[in-house]
């Protein structure tokens, strides 16, 4: 499954490496990229192994904020 998420806070390259080196670990994340300049993270992911609360919460745990 294809899916954008708003992400505020990240405000360099560095930051989009981190939120996307941590959503790759997750399992079921096949593929994570971030953008800074467009506050968007866009994922591709199997929603049978990770649910939307778990890729959230892992974005929030990197110090950044996702809006619905």
């Amino acid at each position: 499954m294809n899916k954008k998420v708003q992400v505020s806070g990240m405000n360099c390259h560095s930051c989009e490496m981190l939120v996307k080196e941590a959503l790759e670990e997750l399992d079921g994340v096949k593929e994570a990229e971030a953008s800074h300049i467009e506050g968007i993270v866009s994922l591709d992911y199997d929603p049978a192994k990770v649910d939307m609360e778990t890729i959230t919460s892992t974005i929030e745990e990197q110090g950044f904020k996702v809006h619905a």
